[in-house]
């Protein structure tokens, strides 16, 4: 550590400086005194050391870096949630074509602000840390979430390749810090005049495949992410889950969705044509349920060395 504070203003809890009203106070008097004193509390002034080499302390490093490297799994949970005709996602049941088919409902204002702001921070940090990286260009308009991922994947590395000298600078960390971590609040009419990522995280949450808890702004303050299905358990097309890691052929996959309820998580239109994707995860669980209802061996006719040998 080392003796400057933290730029972010962090500071230690219950630790006061010899100047301050509230030193020398125990805790536990605290609440009495509060009672009498006109003096706001204080929760302590003693700065957080700075980590070495950079001016904010363990705990900011640790958040900024992390926020970072998260962005590409928040653009793309954003951009797939404000382009609904861009898949169409599927629960236990099925639906026939082209009967009940609606438009889909107007994106939200605030999921297209939210989308923009994010993926313009994380652009405009990339071309100044490095104007040369390519990503001057930017991202296509239209673009889906997967290649809206990849854009805000390759803006993040750059940021994060040169991220202690950006954190060794105050005024570099403090805007990033602006960019990243700081909370801004709607406006009277109900605005938010900007969306950090925290903002958008907060509102729209991180796809995560486990629930788990970000802590954001403050120590004492955690932002509870329930499981979503996310960009680690990956989708895979049609033509991936009939191969021999898989289904073993396209008669089994089409088996396991007939009688195994196996069903597909998406299906999309684009370069690819008419592709339908399936969930990594519950192909593998259809595929160990099989397995072990027949003694792990593979069933005829699933593309086996041993088919048609008999």
């Amino acid at each position: 550590m080392s003796d400057r504070g933290c730029e972010l203003g962090c500071k230690v809890p219950a630790e006061h400086w010899a100047a301050c009203p509230w030193y020398g106070i125990e805790e536990s008097e605290i609440p009495a005194v509060a009672e009498v004193s006109p003096l706001p509390v204080c929760s302590g002034c003693v700065p957080v050391p700075a980590r070495d080499g950079v001016m904010i302390c363990d705990r900011c490093y640790r958040r900024l870096r992390g926020h970072i490297d998260n962005a590409a799994d928040l653009v793309g949970r954003l951009r797939s949630l404000a382009d609904p005709r861009k898949a169409m996602v599927y629960d236990a049941m099925r639906s026939s074509p082209g009967k009940g088919a609606e438009a889909p409902a107007p994106t939200p204002a605030d999921l297209i602000d939210a989308s923009e702001d994010v993926m313009r921070s994380l652009r405009s940090w990339a071309v100044f840390v490095d104007p040369r990286s390519g990503i001057v260009g930017g991202m296509p308009a239209g673009a889906g979430s997967l290649a809206a991922y990849d854009y805000a994947r390759s803006c993040a590395n750059v940021i994060l390749g040169d991220f202690d000298r950006i954190a060794n600078h105050a005024d570099d960390v403090q805007q990033l810090a602006e960019a990243v971590l700081v909370r801004h609040p709607v406006d009277e009419d109900g605005v938010r005049p900007f969306w950090s990522i925290v903002d958008a995280v907060s509102r729209y949450r991180l796809e995560r495949p486990d629930a788990a808890h970000i802590v954001d702004t403050d120590a004492d303050e955690a932002l509870e992410v329930s499981a979503v299905a996310e960009w680690r358990d990956r989708l895979i097309t049609k033509d991936e889950a009939a191969r021999a890691k898989y289904a073993g052929s396209e008669r089994t996959l089409k088996r396991w969705r007939e009688r195994e309820g196996l069903v597909p998580r998406a299906i999309t239109q684009g370069p690819m044509g008419r592709v339908t994707w399936f969930r990594e995860s519950e192909v593998l669980a259809t595929r160990d349920r099989v397995r072990s209802r027949v003694g792990g061996r593979p069933r005829r006719g699933s593309g086996s060395p041993l088919e048609g040998t008999r």
